[in-house]
């Protein structure tokens, strides 16, 4: 059964043969360089989308014994792929542009152009309903290969944006080098998006964290009730998934099945935070201590600062807690509260029958 990715991949595959020839045709017609190095591009963009049709059939098969996290890497794999086919195609219009530059042409002024100026509307319109389609798809599926038949059609609206700038000013000025540069510019902007697609799909192929994913994680798994610290998180892309191996302590005196609940737990903040993640979280005891106090003091450690004055009085089996906190003096106001209610949460997380906590915050050395 096709899925909407793989339809994607099809309409934009028959969109960039009939863009492509329609472009070509047109562009040795009239002579515009413009206009056959877009065409060349679009007939890279065609190349691309076969890349891309194969690659999101693949990305869907299912883990096996060989793959055993699935194949969505050949995605990233061919990003890259149609990132070195639009390096190429950059290289070899520049190099086109400068020729034409030093040897200028003018172009066929004759019926021939309008209608080239006409098509160049109507590919605007065609490639730039692609476009918002492809982005909503992406938006949705995070696909690495849909991102670089995003960008591919993208590119391909500021091409046509271009190339119908070109013919205009042609018609209106008849300067020789307007056609050429408008060539150049279309390399340039190729190039320079191809570079970015490049360092991506590299990226996620060198297993690089994605950006910011592993500190809003360690947040968010802090504040699962039970956990004590979070020592380790891990993460790595493959496609549009995400796998991300994750280690707490818990309390070393809580059972298999208590465990159990609060790695689960776990597994759910995590998905709150990205539901593309699959993660695996490995869960470790943490130091067995004979009263509060001592645990306390463990998890101020555990937060590199320094407390004192610990008092901890049993009420009818409720503890009722109090202690004073040193931070450094040039620590502002807000800082140091954060430190300290950071603290205040993972000992009622480690210590679930405390009622109350009363911390002084002080400078320290004072």
């Amino acid at each position: 059964m096709v899925n909407e990715k793989q339809r994607l991949a099809v309409g934009s595959l028959v969109a960039g043969v009939v863009i492509s020839a329609g472009k070509l045709a047109l562009g040795i017609l009239i002579g515009s360089l413009a206009m056959i190095s877009d065409a060349i591009h679009s007939t890279a963009d065609v190349v691309a989308a076969v890349i891309t049709l194969i690659a999101v059939k693949v990305s869907d098969l299912p883990a096996d014994a060989s793959h055993n996290y699935g194949h969505g890497k050949i995605e990233n794999l061919s990003a890259f792929g149609e990132s070195l086919i639009l390096i190429l195609t950059a290289a070899g219009i520049s190099y086109a542009s400068i020729v034409r530059l030093l040897h200028p042409e003018p172009l066929v002024d004759a019926p021939a152009t309008m209608i080239a100026i006409a098509l160049m509307i109507v590919v605007l319109l065609i490639t730039g309903y692609r476009a918002i389609r492809l982005f909503r798809s992406y938006a949705t599926r995070r696909s690495s290969a849909l991102r670089a038949n995003l960008l591919h059609f993208t590119l391909d609206v500021i091409s046509a944006l271009v190339v119908l700038l070109s013919l205009l000013l042609d018609q209106l000025t008849h300067k020789l080098w307007i056609d050429p540069v408008g060539a150049l510019l279309i390399a340039l902007i190729i190039l320079a998006a191809s570079i970015r697609l490049a360092k991506q799909s590299i990226d996620v192929l060198m297993d690089r964290a994605p950006a910011g994913l592993e500190s809003r994680l360690q947040e968010a798994i802090r504040r699962v009730p039970g956990v004590s610290e979070v020592p380790r998180v891990r993460a790595r892309q493959s496609g549009s998934q995400r796998f991300v191996d994750a280690t707490i302590v818990v309390p070393a005196d809580i059972t298999l099945e208590e465990s159990h609940r609060i790695a689960t737990s776990v597994e759910l903040a995590a998905d709150a935070v990205d539901e593309s993640i699959d993660v695996m979280v490995h869960v470790e005891p943490g130091p067995r201590f004979d009263d509060p106090s001592s645990i306390v003091r463990s998890l101020a450690e555990g937060l590199k600062v320094s407390i004192h004055a610990i008092n901890i009085q049993n009420i009818y089996g409720r503890l009722y807690l109090s202690f004073h906190v040193d931070v450094p003096a040039n620590w502002s106001v807000a800082d140091a509260h954060a430190k300290v209610s950071e603290l205040e949460s993972r000992i009622k997380a480690r210590l679930p029958n405390i009622a109350e906590i009363h911390s002084h915050i002080e400078p320290a050395g004072k």
